[in-house]
């Protein structure tokens, strides 16, 4: 039998001779399970969170996109393209030109992102969809443009088929600057729909893909990307695939690389989020350090009692390591249950909403119950470590 092991599980909740240790036992017990309660809670709802951003970012954003190794500008687009399309791995391919353009609209302007796309590019973006007020891009009228909330907020331009909206373009080339016309490519658009995404879209423009080719002089074949659309789950199986037949003369982007910042913004929040409940169930341990260290000195007497009976020092500091063990596993646990529990009502009921018409996201996940299980652990291991070497040595030594 291992005899420290029996006296902890004696002493974890001692008895009714030792209310003070009974109380600060409880306190302890109760603030572990709470802090591990919320932790399980907290790092559920941002993988909740986490999983709808990245199946909405999944939905507007392509599988893929093929852009220059050196410059800006891909030349032979149809050659490559024509290559692309006939992969099986290859749902659509569609061709854009993004760049960065100056809109003046009745003496209001705005820095905004120009993006030409063609008629496949819908069916990555699911653009149409998106448009709020007003019509979605059409081949029959190549001057239409449809604005982001932003920067019709900006321009208070709304529908106007009237008074078209200017765009401005740098023109590439070195020297003296005389006039506008000389620093600037320009362009007459009209306002015709608005769209709402994200913040990150929200200073977009979008155009026909040949307004914008005129606007750079660009020749017909250019184009600054190809964004595709996998038809196939396998990612790795799909990107291959691409790097096969497109050579080393482009440079492919994932969607996660794509979406790199965000990806970078939600990690550095789980991240910060963790800390600081990593950081409130260090607080929250101080009660377990005061639950072992009252008990050593209210089972002073015993302890020195089992010393004469000849049980060696060590055996006894176990005793009180594994009472401060056996408190964190409890409250662990209990923790975790309650926790789990509050998931699972939230999951299928809703409790907490972040609007009338959507509950805040949750969701389990394996990863989430062993960062939960190993912090707790290691906390209260740690504490129990240090008070019962540290107090339960010079209690038996005075």
């Amino acid at each position: 039998m291992n005899l420290p092991l029996y006296i902890a599980r004696k002493y974890v909740f001692s008895g009714k001779n030792a209310v003070e240790v009974n109380i600060i036992s409880w306190i302890a017990f109760i603030a572990l399970g709470f802090v591990t309660a919320c932790l399980i809670v907290i790092l559920s709802v941002f993988s909740g969170l986490e999983k709808i951003n990245i199946q909405f970012y999944s939905e507007i954003n392509p599988d893929a996109q093929i852009t220059p190794k050196t410059g800006k500008v891909i030349e032979n687009s149809e050659q490559l393209l024509g290559k692309i399309q006939v992969l099986p791995e290859v749902k659509v391919a569609s061709k854009v030109i993004e760049e960065r353009a100056f809109i003046d609209y009745n003496h209001k302007n705005h820095i905004v992102t120009l993006k030409g796309v063609d008629q496949n590019f819908n069916q990555i973006f699911g653009l149409d969809s998106m448009v709020k007020i007003g019509k979605p891009l059409s081949t029959e009228y190549p001057r239409d443009i449809i604005l982001g909330q932003g920067v019709s907020s900006r321009l208070s331009l709304y529908m106007d088929q009237v008074t078209p909206a200017v765009l401005y373009v740098p023109k590439p080339g070195k020297g003296l600057i005389t006039s506008k016309k000389e620093a600037f490519n320009t362009t007459e658009a009209y306002g015709t729909g608005i769209f709402s995404i994200n913040d990150k879209y929200s200073e977009y423009v979008f155009a026909q893909l040949e307004l914008v080719q005129n606007l750079l002089n660009y020749q017909k074949g250019e184009i600054s990307a190809i964004e595709i659309k996998s038809a196939t789950a396998d990612s790795k199986q799909f990107l291959k695939a691409l790097k096969k037949i497109i050579g080393d003369d482009f440079q492919i982007k994932s969607r996660e690389e794509i979406d790199a910042a965000f990806t970078k913004m939600m990690n550095t929040e789980n991240l910060i989020i963790y800390l600081i409940f990593f950081l409130i169930l260090i607080i929250a341990s101080f009660n377990l350090a005061g639950s072992v260290a009252i008990l050593i000195l209210n089972k002073r007497k015993q302890s020195l009692t089992l010393r004469a009976l000849g049980m060696p020092r060590g055996k006894i500091k176990q005793s009180f390591f594994y009472t401060g063990v056996l408190i964190t596993i409890y409250a662990l646990f209990t923790g975790l249950l309650i926790g789990t529990l509050i998931i699972f009502l939230q999951q299928e009921f809703g409790l907490v909403s972040i609007n009338m018409f959507m509950a805040f996201p949750v969701r389990f996940t394996l990863q989430n119950y062993l960062v939960a299980i190993l912090s707790v652990l290691f906390i209260g291991t740690a504490v129990s470590y240090f008070v019962s070497r540290s107090i339960a040595l010079s209690a038996l030594q005075s």
